[in-house]
């Protein structure tokens, strides 16, 4: 393959090879300079700065994970946003995999049961958890690890805080059209959000609480 254009940004050396653009620190084009013209054997390349990126990759990752769980796909993207490139972030990810430092359905299970906890419902979570690459099997077996009762609890507790949060003179059914539309938008579906309108106003009955008709 031609490399067919070769630019400094800052720090960093842009280099266009068959339309794809190779990002390299000053340091790596230093040991091996590019120049438009040049015919380039891209896997040969790939190879070669796989021996030079793969320490500094697996730090890089390892510092993330240190922060909080991520999913492979997540992490390989903020990898290749740096310019590594999409063999050592094989190397990188395998190499997590192997040692137990990374697991799609246990990153999955984390960030469902934490988003619950934040409120939020299950439509929502399981988009969150498909943006990030982890498959539809993974984050459907991470909502079937959470408690039913514990998301029943907390979108019953939404619901309420929904109705509290209603304008004087508010009719009852502007309330719980109002209620159900704030739990849709948290990502519960509708039976749950139904179900847990009910539970609300069964407890706000209960405590002598009224509405405007």
């Amino acid at each position: 393959m031609e490399v067919t254009e070769v630019r400094r940004v800052r720090n960093t050396w842009h280099i266009t090879v068959g339309g794809e653009i190779l990002r390299l620190p000053d340091s790596l084009f230093q040991e091996r300079p590019l120049r438009e013209g040049e015919e380039l054997d891209l896997e040969e390349y790939d190879q070669w700065l796989l021996l030079r990126q793969y320490q500094p990759g697996l730090r890089y990752a390892v510092s993330l994970l240190a922060q909080r769980p991520y999913a492979a796909n997540e992490l390989q993207r903020r990898m290749l946003r740096l310019g590594y490139r999409p063999v050592t972030c094989e190397m990188v990810l395998c190499k997590l995999e192997k040692n137990g430092l990374m697991d799609d359905g246990d990153f999955a299970r984390q960030w469902a049961e934490a988003r619950t906890k934040r409120g939020l419902g299950p439509g929502r979570i399981t988009g969150e958890l498909r943006s990030k690459g982890v498959t539809q099997e993974q984050a459907q077996a991470a909502m079937e690890s959470l408690d039913p009762e514990a998301q029943m609890a907390t979108a019953k507790a939404i619901a309420a805080k929904f109705l509290r949060s209603g304008k004087a003179g508010e009719s009852r059914q502007k309330a719980d059209q109002r209620a159900l539309a704030g739990l849709s938008r948290r990502g519960y579906p509708y039976g749950m959000a139904r179900e847990a309108l009910r539970a609300a106003r069964e407890d706000e009955d209960e405590t002598g609480e009224t509405d405007n008709d």
